[in-house]
C-alpha cells in the first residue's frame, strides 16, 4: 500500500529519531556461544564500531541487552524499508519533522496514553454471527479483514474498546487505532450492510451519537462505509485509515525547506 507523502515522511523521521537514542547492535557466534554484540550505546562513549562490546547472551549483561537490540533491529528494518520505498516514489529527500506532533484541538485527548488505557472487548452485546480469529471472537468477516489490513499496515489496535463519555446506549466502536507516530489515536467504524434498512438505521444513530458527542469524521472517528456488499476491497479500506492518518498531521509539523537525507549512523 502506497503511503500518503506526510504520513510516510512522519513513519521515516519517527523511527529515525527513536534510533538515535537507541543501543546499536547485533548478534552472533563466538566459539561456539552465542552473543549481542553492542556498537552504539548512548551511555557508554567508548562503544563503537571498531570498540564493540560483545556479552554472552546468557550473561547478566547479555540479558539486559537482548531485548534491545531485539527492538533495535526491528525499528531499523522498519526504517530501512521505509526508505528503501521513498526513494523509489520521489526523487527529493523526506522533510525534516518537528517532534512532538501536537493536535491543535483534540476534545477527547486521545493521545498515546489514551489508546494504552482504553479497555477493549467492552461490547457486552454476544456477537449473533461470530466470526473467529485465533482467541479473537468478532462480529463480522469485515471487521476480520480490516483487522488484518491494520497488521499489515503497521498500526496497533484495540477492538471494541469504550468511549470516555457517558454512554446509555452502549454504542462501541468497532476498533480504535494507534497512529503512535503523532501522539494520537483514533476509533473505526466499519460500516458495511447498508443495503438493509435496520442497520443502516443503527448505524445513523449510531453517527449521530458519536457526533454530537465531539468525536468527528476523520479527527476522532473514522467511517469506514463498504460500497459492495459482496467483496471487501482491501485498498479501498486501506485508503480511507491512511487519509485519516493523513490528515491529522498539520502542515506545519513538517519542514519543507529541510529535505536531508536521513541517517542514524551516529555509532562512533
Amino acid at each position: 500500500m502506497h503511503l500518503p507523502i506526510k504520513t510516510h515522511a512522519v513513519k521515516i523521521r519517527y523511527r529515525e529519531h527513536l534510533l538515535r537514542q537507541m543501543v546499536h547492535g547485533r548478534f552472533g557466534t563466538h566459539l561456539g556461544k552465542r552473543c549481542v554484540y553492542i556498537t552504539y550505546d548512548p551511555q557508554d562513549e567508548t562503544v563503537s564500531q571498531k570498540n564493540q562490546k560483545r556479552y554472552k547472551m546468557e550473561s547478566p549483561q547479555g540479558i539486559i541487552y537482548t531485548p534491545q537490540i531485539e527492538r533495535y533491529l526491528i525499528l531499523r528494518s522498519e526504517y530501512e524499508k521505509l526508505l528503501v520505498d521513498w526513494h523509489s516514489t520521489y526523487t527529493f529527500e523526506p522533510p525534516m519533522v518537528r517532534f512532538p506532533i501536537v493536535s491543535s484541538y483534540d476534545p477527547h485527548h486521545m493521545d498515546n496514553r489514551y489508546f494504552d488505557e482504553a479497555c477493549d472487548n467492552s461490547n457486552a452485546v454476544m456477537a449473533e454471527h461470530p466470526v473467529y480469529s485465533g482467541e479473537d471472537v468478532l462480529r463480522s468477516k469485515n471487521e476480520l479483514m480490516g483487522k488484518n489490513i491494520f497488521r499489515a499496515l503497521g498500526i496497533p489496535f484495540k477492538y471494541e474498546a469504550a468511549l470516555d463519555i457517558n454512554n446509555p446506549d452502549g454504542y462501541v466502536p468497532d476498533y480504535l487505532l494507534s497512529f503512535f507516530e503523532i501522539d494520537r489515536c483514533i476509533y473505526a467504524e466499519i460500516c458495511g450492510m447498508t443495503d438493509k434498512y435496520e442497520y443502516s438505521r443503527t448505524t445513523a444513530q449510531k453517527i449521530n451519537f458519536y457526533s454530537s458527542n465531539h468525536y468527528r469524521p476523520g479527527r476522532e472517528i473514522i467511517y469506514c462505509f463498504m460500497y459492495d456488499k459482496y467483496n471487501f476491497d482491501e485498498e479501498y479500506f486501506a485508503a480511507q485509515i491512511l487519509s485519516a492518518f493523513e490528515t491529522l498531521i498539520p502542515d506545519s509539523a513538517l519542514d519543507w525547506e529541510h529535505c536531508q537525507p536521513p541517517c542514524i549512523r551516529n555509532e562512533r
